[in-house]
């Protein structure tokens, strides 16, 4: 009994050091459990199928996703819907003056969020360039995470012509038999493979 609650205390204790180390602009890639995702996981190769951003780290850590719409939430709630038995990857910029502008920069960083991206609505369709009824960008999590950072700071966002081959089938059903075959975009599984980032641990 006293060797498991001493576990416990360690891995609380492991979590609560790598949660103080968070820096704003960090990538969190997420995975999570639902039909899509699965989809997604399989054709990137990959356990990731979403990911947010750290768009604040005091007096709380905070995420900002796009899923439902563009939000921003503390990373406790956020973490809520990771996969059982998964763990979230967080991964930095390789770029150390880019890493400490974050920092530094961080209130105009979440101007920008609350004033151009905040309450943006999700696109389920996966498509670079799509926009709502109201003629305003419509993002996918990736998506997001990119376009955010390039608006912020110029940073490239990881982007290849997508493919949806494994599970043809499933894919067909999903986008309702218009398939955006060899468009530009991105997955979750681009921002864990790109060099411009490397990996500092996990939540």
């Amino acid at each position: 009994m006293l060797k498991l609650l001493l576990t416990a205390i360690l891995l609380q204790f492991s979590f609560a050091s790598l949660a103080l180390t968070l820096k704003v602009g960090d990538v969190l890639l997420k995975p999570m459990d639902c039909w899509s995702c699965s989809l997604i996981e399989a054709e990137e190769e990959t356990i990731y199928s979403h990911m947010g951003v750290v768009l604040a780290v005091s007096p709380e850590i905070i995420v900002a996703e796009a899923l439902n719409k563009v939000r921003q939430m503390p990373l406790k709630e956020w973490q809520l819907t990771t996969e059982k038995n998964q763990k979230i990857a967080v991964r930095r910029l390789n770029n150390d003056k880019a890493v400490d502008h974050l920092t530094l920069n961080h209130k105009e960083l979440k101007r920008l969020f609350s004033s151009e991206f905040e309450g943006l609505s999700y696109d389920h369709d996966f498509r670079w360039t799509n926009l709502d009824e109201s003629n305003r960008e419509k993002l996918y999590c990736s998506e997001f995470v990119g376009k955010f950072l390039f608006a912020f700071m110029g940073i490239e966002a990881p982007i290849k012509r997508m493919h949806f081959l494994k599970n043809r089938e499933a894919w067909v059903r999903y986008f309702k038999g218009n398939v955006p075959d060899q468009q530009w975009g991105n997955s979750p599984g681009d921002f864990e493979r790109s060099d411009l980032y490397h990996t500092v641990g996990e939540l």
